[in-house]
């Protein structure tokens, strides 16, 4: 309900604004609209592939250290189980069992240590590849939002909107209707892929990027300190 409500207000405050578009004043010039499909100039500028490629290779690279540091837990977690099988031995003596039991103690410490640095950099690795995903596409935005401007301005626009809808609330295209003459994304398209490579990666752009994947996490809890 909410969301077809916003829909609703929003049509109704851009049919209001698109009047007011359409009346100019006497001495105005006519009004010129253009639309262009936001989506596509995002999905299908080179620059929006070559980002996807970068940030995929960095998620890579992230996680194969991820993993190095996972699997150090588990080796140290397996030392520590040993070690643990080796102190209820009832065959040792009492100092024997004193000694194992010390060694046990300092290798939940190691434990402790390693599980807090496997979180750390996961932590730490989610935020830099959340930052390194919004630089990123909010540079390729930008040059995208620069070319139909200058677009706008060379053509002497009035209004340039969206009839994609991308990146809103609802998917609500800033335009519910536009006459398809009006649109002119192949032409930005065209400039804004002008100098792209020969060859390009596949993709639509920068995704999310979770860590850890679900194969790599610590195979065992981190056990209670011994009394």
């Amino acid at each position: 309900m909410n969301k077809h409500r916003f829909a609703m207000t929003f049509v109704a405050a851009l049919a209001v604004a698109a009047a007011g578009w359409m009346v100019p004043a006497a001495s105005a010039q006519a009004t010129k609209i253009g639309s262009v499909d936001m989506r596509k100039l995002y999905e299908e500028f080179y620059k929006t592939k070559v980002a996807q490629r970068s940030f995929d290779e960095s998620v890579g690279a992230y996680k194969k250290d991820y993993q190095q540091r996972v699997n150090d837990y588990n080796k140290l977690n397996e030392e520590f189980q040993k070690l643990r099988e080796e102190a209820n031995n009832p065959a040792l003596t009492q100092e024997k069992r004193e000694q194992k039991a010390k060694s046990v103690q300092e290798k939940v410490l190691e434990l402790r240590k390693s599980l807090e640095a496997v979180k750390e950099f996961e932590q730490n690795s989610q935020q830099y590849l959340n930052d390194l995903r919004r630089r990123q596409n909010d540079a390729i935005l930008k040059e995208i939002l620069e070319a139909v401007r200058k677009k706008g301005r060379d053509g002497s626009y009035t209004v340039i909107v969206d009839n994609s809808g991308f990146g809103t609330v609802a998917s609500v295209p800033m335009a519910v209707y536009a006459d398809e003459k009006l649109d002119f994304t192949d032409m930005v398209l065209k400039e804004l892929n002008a100098n792209a490579p020969a060859s390009l990666p596949s993709g639509t752009g920068p995704g999310p990027a979770t860590l850890p994947a679900p194969s790599t996490t610590p195979r065992t809890p981190l056990p209670a300190p011994a009394p």
